[in-house]
Formats: structure tokens, sequence, C-alpha cells
């Protein structure tokens, strides 16, 4: 018996900015009737009565609205060829459960499937592991741990891009406080910019 059947059998909801994409990734996954109760395009989801437990979507459908009622639902995110970049920057900024490539093989895409079905977090896009495993080497092996409450989310908040203004705002401190704290954290972290703090952030994240 096929690992697959001891998972419960999922929703899928396809929102891509390609439609012919998003038929592909049907016909593909329809193959596995065991493993999937239903897999629908969201256009002709409307029709539907269930509701999704994964969403698959790109970079383009990411910010679409859906109804309140599919919020506990899984946001995938299909990585359609972005930069690495890019890839970070969707992660902090959305609430997303897996980033999987096109360029994954049939076999490792519905692994990914299996794994978030069972409550893990998702990541293959190479360039962003070949970041996390050469950046990760300049950081103190404690630095995580000896990081205050304050300074982990001044981190969360530099790897979404936000200046130190912007962060003073949202943690109703002053930018002269938020100037310490990124002094602390460089030497804590053993960095010397901020881009060098997203591995760290990263593992915050997930």
């Amino acid at each position: 018996m096929d690992r697959l059947t001891n998972y419960p059998r999922m929703n899928i909801l396809i929102n891509l900015s390609s439609r012919l994409l998003g038929e592909a990734l049907k016909n593909l996954l329809m193959q596995d009737e065991d493993a999937y109760q239903s897999v629908e395009i969201y256009s002709s989801w409307s029709s539907k009565e269930c509701i999704p437990d994964k969403i698959l979507v790109d970079a383009s459908t990411l910010g679409y609205p859906f109804p309140p009622e599919w919020d506990r639902a899984n946001v995938i995110l299909i990585d359609t060829g972005l930069a690495e970049d890019e890839v970070i920057r969707l992660l902090f900024s959305h609430k997303l459960d897996g980033v999987i490539a096109t360029s994954a093989g049939t076999t490792l895409f519905k692994k990914a499937l299996r794994a978030i079905n069972a409550g893990q977090v998702w990541v293959d896009n190479g360039k962003l592991k070949a970041l996390i495993h050469n950046r990760s080497a300049a950081l103190k092996p404690p630095a995580s741990e000896s990081l205050s409450k304050k300074e982990r989310e001044i981190v969360l908040l530099v790897a979404e891009g936000q200046r130190n203004r912007e962060i003073a705002g949202r943690l109703c401190i002053s930018e002269q406080t938020v100037k310490a704290h990124l002094s602390r954290i460089f030497k804590k972290a053993n960095v010397s910019n901020r881009s060098q703090l997203v591995p760290l952030a990263l593992k915050y994240k997930l």
C-alpha cells in the first residue's frame, strides 16, 4: 500500500496566473485518486461546497482575497523561477506553508504536498537553501538563543525590508533605540550588515 493512503485525502485548489500551468498541475495530481479528494482550478471552485485544504498560488495570485472560511487552508507558493531575494521577501511578507518550484520532479512535488499535509513547512528552492547554508556559517551558534524577544522581532522586520524608522513605528520605540538594538544584534550574530540577518530570521520564521 502506498504511504499516501496514510494521510487524509486532500482538497486542492489551484489558483495560478497561468491557466495552462494550472491545468497541467491538476492533471498531474489527479493521477493519484487515493491521495486527493478533489483537485480544482479556482474558477470552477465556486460551484463546490467543500472547503480547500491546500491552495496553490504563484507570485501574481498570492495576495488574492479568499473567503474567511478558507483561512485554515495551507497556502503553497508555486515558484515559477523567482529570484532568490523575491522568494525570501514573499516568505516574510505572507503566511506560507511551503514553496515548491516548478522544476521539482513529480515525485518531489507530491512528497512536498504530503509533508505540508502532515504539518511540516516545505521549502525546496535550491537558491534559498544555498543562501541559508552559506550565510548561516557566519553566525555564532548561540546567536539565536542569546537574542532577546525584542531583538528577534527586529531581526524579522529587517528581513521584511523594513527601515529603522518603519521598525520604530511598528514597535512603538524610538529610531535611536532601533539603532542600538541593531548594534547589539550585529555583535551577537557576528554579522556586519542587514542582509546577513536573513538566514537567522528565516529560522525564526519557519
